[in-house]
């Protein structure tokens, strides 16, 4: 009758203590460590209420909570969705920053939690002496130039995932005299336009996601970035730099600088040319510093890489902190049956220099 009375993600979370208890006793029968060092647990109101710092001996199969912010991006839906499937070792949250993300993410069967008739209901019971079980919100609508905004969705957070980015765009006027131009013989760069500048973005915006994630202990913070940020190649006339007068890459570069002074565990990626195209069917290739700009090709890779590779990549790189702990990598991938299909993750964060 209890169990009836509870929520199916409450009874995830009495299962997964249950088991953490369990499998404690047996992994210290053999003197293994447990497999994940979480430090949050369900207490409070409810049997699973809000969650707590305990002894990573009882949180062994507690799911590390992770937020994916700009979730509803191309590459960070990919994220969003990649861990909704991995329910044993991740509970995810999304951050967005319009109803129509949130929609998207919807989708997925992801909730914003329970509406306020039903917090409502759950208070009134509460009062009664009786069992509400409030559903935890996955989905939130945010921006990140607030950081008022961006303290409930990190709340009790393991780890922070960063994948806003400043997007350059298009007019199509633009389109017509860049083709007109090709036509006639010449050649024309078409001027690109932000709605919001990469200085909001990828420099203000990034470093207020991780100074809120350093005052809620986020323990871990991956960063997807940009090839292209060491000296040498972010320059004025870098490419990327001229779209939309943005300086896209010095503003990336300023964040992953000030990540790096936070003392907070992060993993930076660095992916090459995004491709809208499946992914696991292709060998990664790592590097460091932006070398696989100019040497790729005796990797024999191209200076690209599928988004959905880059998702998996940053899925691995949760899941194998302690290789890839502190540690910058640019990552661009093979053609389509070209080397050897890349999954085997712990061998590829085990072989970077």
């Amino acid at each position: 009758p209890v169990a009836k009375m509870l929520t199916g993600r409450t009874q995830r979370v009495l299962c997964a203590l249950l088991l953490g208890i369990a499998g404690a006793q047996a992994f210290s029968s053999v003197g293994l460590q447990p497999l994940f060092g979480l430090n949050r647990l369900a207490h409070a109101n409810t049997v699973a209420g809000s969650r707590c710092r305990s002894s990573p001996t009882m949180l062994v199969g507690v799911p590390k909570q992770v937020l994916v912010t700009g979730a509803s991006g191309r590459t960070g839906f990919l994220v969003f969705q990649k861990l909704r499937g991995m329910e044993k070792e991740f509970f995810v949250k999304g951050l967005v920053h319009s109803e129509n993300g949130a929609k998207q993410l919807e989708r997925t069967g992801a909730s914003r939690g329970d509406s306020e008739a039903i917090k409502e209901q759950n208070q009134k019971l509460r009062k009664m002496g009786m069992p509400a079980d409030d559903e935890d919100p996955e989905i939130y609508v945010g921006d990140i130039l607030d950081k008022a905004t961006l303290e409930e969705p990190m709340d009790q957070c393991d780890c922070l995932v960063i994948l806003t980015s400043g997007v350059p765009k298009l007019r199509k006027r633009e389109i017509v005299k860049t083709v007109l131009a090709k036509i006639i013989g010449k050649q024309r760069m078409p001027n690109f336009y932000y709605d919001v500048m990469p200085e909001q973005v990828d420099w203000i915006g990034c470093k207020n996601q991780i100074d809120v994630a350093k005052e809620k202990g986020v323990e871990h913070i991956v960063l997807v970035s940009s090839m292209g940020v060491t000296p040498a190649k972010n320059t004025p006339e870098n490419t990327l730099n001229k779209l939309g007068g943005g300086d896209i890459l010095v503003w990336k570069a300023k964040a992953e600088a000030y990540l790096m002074e936070q003392g907070v565990d992060y993993t930076i990626i660095h992916p090459g040319g995004l491709l809208n195209k499946p992914g696991g069917e292709r060998e990664l290739v790592l590097g460091v510093n932006d070398e696989l700009l100019d040497n790729f090709g005796e990797r024999g890779a191209t200076r690209a890489i599928p988004r959905e590779d880059v998702a998996e990549l940053v899925v691995q790189a949760l899941r194998y902190k302690d290789l890839v702990r502190n540690k910058n990598l640019d990552v661009v991938s093979k053609d389509v049956g070209a080397g050897k299909v890349t999954d085997d993750f712990f061998k590829l964060f085990s072989d970077l220099k």
